[in-house]
């Protein structure tokens, strides 16, 4: 088990935090303790509080016990667990008697060298534990009963009380005795929890720990993500231990949200560099989401809750949509777009709420608010699902980073599928377009654009939502719409166009919308989305809108 935790002048940000979870288990003395679980998303800190709180009770009072445990995947089964519990209890209890930091050490120590620890010591509670123990040894679910326990039961022998910490709780689920998962063994960490000289403050997934019958009484402690004055003062604490120069870019630093393992992870790939560069910053982020310890911390996470590759991509497909979507999913609606049954939808977001994929409440699903999580499911959803070399999503993904303009103004709407409503996103350009002054043949220009894809999002919109989704955005120099709706079509990879209707774009009249669009604007795209389709149209304001308008009566 290690121990390494953060120094404490490179411990930021979580002071309230550490001195509030001191004063919880420091109430152990007078019996009014109360256990909690410490909730929060993957790298946000959790293991590190912990770490911080123990070393603070281990080394600077002496009313109350600190017990550090982290639940190891491969000691699962009973027996081996309680072994393992009780051995690093009663070593740890007796290296808080006189400070002896080398107790915590004593990797693999058996029963008889515990023994013999405890015979050295003279301590006569920790004997009548292991006496207990070593009598139950033949019934597994008697002797964890037993383990789990001991901080209590040597509470009440010597009057000292236990805060007991552990790590990666959630593992516990899986507790067995043979080959045969029991949901007994974890229970019996509800007495335990209950008894107010031994506090317990437990880390792990959070959804996961909710559905354990222990969470029955737990308090809930958030750990937040941190402020921006404490993410650069942690980015600056690694650019000291690598011995680099420069500072990291506030673009870069704002899209890791103040998680402290993303500050990390990019901080250190681009201190590989002596003297880092914006540039080289932008690019340590690309790769640690498309394959450093970053994405791979997330995939694994997402393989252990998905074992199956058909089974990943549903969940891929399902959390793209959830993280694309801005509002809440039924499972109904999931299982609708989807195409999968009532229970298979449910299944798989549920499963995804317990990996921290997305958020599940009163019975709906919704992204969780991490920027980097986002970024991981797009390049993977892209790459697996949609064919995307990892070359073009880095290429895109350093050109999303770019910081942006100063002065961009941005405008959302939501339209409903109904006759001419092309005409209301038309004028809502023009008003936009003379609220900013913007060169006014251009914004008619675009005008005409944006009604073309409109009518195409109408005529070729699917799905339940029956709502386009457009969003106008200006720098001065630059104008850019997209038109966003439900749709079947999808994009030739080799024209960069998506597929149409190739029998009724014989017909006369027909086919000349990606014509207009791309006649009156600089930049057309087209792009699947979780929703369907996005068309994005560019124009840039500073040209001449010399392009003559032309005469639309032929498509009619």
């Amino acid at each position: 088990m290690s121990f390494s935790a953060l120094p404490e002048t490179d411990f930021f940000g979580r002071g309230e935090e550490l001195a509030g979870l001191s004063r919880r288990v420091l109430r152990a003395d007078k019996d009014v303790a109360q256990s909690a679980v410490l909730s929060g998303p993957l790298g946000i800190g959790k293991t590190e509080l912990l770490k911080q709180l123990f070393g603070y009770l281990f080394w600077r009072q002496d009313r109350v016990v600190p017990f550090y445990y982290t639940v190891n995947s491969a000691l699962l089964s009973a027996a081996a667990f309680s072994k393992d519990y009780l051995t690093r209890y009663l070593c740890q209890r007796l290296a808080f008697e006189k400070k002896e930091q080398s107790l915590f050490y004593l990797e693999g120590l058996s029963i008889d060298g515990l023994s013999a620890l405890v015979e050295e010591r003279e301590a006569v509670w920790a004997r009548e534990i292991l006496d207990r123990f070593i009598r139950s040894s033949g019934d597994p679910l008697d002797a964890m009963r037993v383990a789990v326990s001991a901080p209590y039961q040597s509470a009440l022998a010597t009057g000292m009380p236990a805060a007991v910490l552990i790590d990666e709780f959630h593992r516990l689920k899986d507790l067995h005795i043979g080959d045969t998962r029991d949901p007994r063994l974890v229970s019996l960490f509800e007495a335990p929890m209950s008894f107010r000289k031994t506090p317990h403050i437990i880390t792990g997934s959070a959804a996961e720990i909710h559905e354990m019958p222990v969470s029955r009484g737990l308090e809930r402690v958030s750990v937040p993500p941190l402020g921006p004055e404490d993410a650069a003062s942690r980015a600056l604490s690694l650019f000291r231990a690598s011995e680099a120069g420069g500072t990291a870019p506030l673009h870069v630093l704002s899209r890791l949200g103040g998680n402290p393992f993303y500050i990390a992870c990019v901080l250190r790939r681009a201190c590989e560099k002596k003297d880092p560069s914006e540039i080289d910053f932008r690019k340590a982020y690309a790769r640690e989401v498309l394959e450093g310890p970053l994405a791979l911390s997330w995939s694994s996470v997402l393989k252990s809750h998905f074992p199956g590759p058909g089974l990943r991509r549903i969940a891929l497909t399902l959390a793209h949509k959830i993280h694309h979507t801005n509002e809440p999913l039924s499972c109904q609606r999931i299982a609708k777009s989807l195409s999968l049954t009532d229970d298979q939808a449910e299944a798989t977001a549920h499963a995804l709420h317990l990996a921290g994929f997305v958020r599940g409440e009163f019975g709906v699903f919704r992204a969780v608010e991490d920027g980097v999580l986002r970024d991981v499911i797009d390049f993977l959803y892209r790459r697996e699902l949609l064919g995307k070399s990892s070359h073009d999503l880095e290429e895109e993904l350093l050109n999303n980073l770019l910081p942006e303009k100063e002065g961009v103004v941005r405008f959302d709407m939501i339209l409903p599928m109904v006759k001419e409503a092309e005409l209301v996103a038309a004028q809502c350009l023009d008003q936009i377009g003379k609220n900013l002054n913007l060169n006014q043949d251009a914004v008619g220009q675009l005008q005409i654009a944006v009604i073309e894809a409109c009518i195409n999002a109408i005529e070729h919109g699917k799905g339940t939502e029956k709502k386009i989704y457009v969003s106008v955005a200006s720098d001065g120099d630059r104008l850019e719409v997209s038109i966003e709706s439900a749709g079947r079509e999808f994009v030739v990879q080799e024209s960069g166009e998506p597929f149409g209707d190739r029998e009724g774009i014989k017909a006369p009249g027909r086919g000349w919308g990606i014509k207009l669009m791309k006649r009156f604007v600089d930049e057309v795209r087209f792009e699947k989305t979780a929703r369907g389709m996005k068309t994005v149209l560019v124009k840039n304001l500073a040209k001449t809108a010399g392009v003559q308008k032309e005469d639309r009566t032929g498509r009619e």
